[in-house]
């Protein structure tokens, strides 16, 4: 559950209103929500992953973000009610969400109006994680990109171990990483020379995390 949602929420209230929003699971390729559904509720992702799609103008389908544990779906919709979901989220693996419809976020906003912040929080931290992603497709290297986004989504399930395995297509992975589906072929092909990952059909597993975090670039 997103902890800042419920900082400023004291018991017995906050389970009292944790308990308000329906669990929900998801097998791997169930459909969380389609794009156009009317978006009234907030889901809460407290275990699994999932992914978001979103139709281009010549009708195809495009992954933009992988959400996981602890993070949040459906922002939108609790800021402006007559909202239409704007992706289609789909399970990448089993997954178990809360759902909070909008009248009980409506009465946890006026019985603790600092919830409000918590929610410009939430949307500011996703806004700023597309645009670095939107930054880094300018201005980072393919492979570089790949591995970041790779290393990101392995990370929302448990430790980075070798043998970690990812339902991530080589199209997912290309849209995640802002290239061309031939380009990301190529780089994966690089990545998986170095004996960092393992290409296995549909999914790409983690053979060396370590050496991995290093081709990406971020700090470990």
């Amino acid at each position: 559950m997103p902890a800042v949602l419920f900082a400023s929420v004291p018991e017995p209230d906050r389970t009292r209103f944790i308990k308000a929003c329906e669990p929900r699971r998801f097998s791997a390729g169930d459909v969380v929500f389609n794009e156009g559904d009317q978006g009234d509720s907030l889901y809460l992702v407290a275990r699994g992953r999932a992914i978001v799609r979103s139709t281009t103008s010549e009708g195809d389908s495009v992954a933009f973000d992988v959400v996981g544990p602890g993070e949040v779906l459906g922002l939108l919709g609790m800021v402006r009610p007559e909202h239409r979901r704007t992706a289609t989220v789909v399970a990448l693996d089993d997954c178990t969400m809360r759902v909070m419809t909008l009248p009980v976020f409506d009465e946890l906003r006026r019985r603790y109006p600092s919830c409000e912040r918590a929610l410009a929080i939430l949307m500011a931290d996703h806004v700023e994680r597309l645009s670095q992603q939107l930054l880094e497709a300018h201005y980072v290297p393919v492979a570089q990109r790949i591995a970041r986004r790779v290393m990101r989504v392995a990370a929302m399930a448990d430790e980075v171990a070798p043998g970690t395995v990812l339902p991530l297509t080589q199209q997912d992975v290309a849209d995640l990483a802002g290239a061309a589906r031939p380009t990301t072929n190529q780089a994966l092909k690089k990545l998986e020379a170095t004996g960092s990952i393992r290409l296995q059909r549909g999914q790409l597993e983690i053979v060396d995390p370590v050496l991995l975090a290093s081709q990406s670039e971020l700090p470990r």
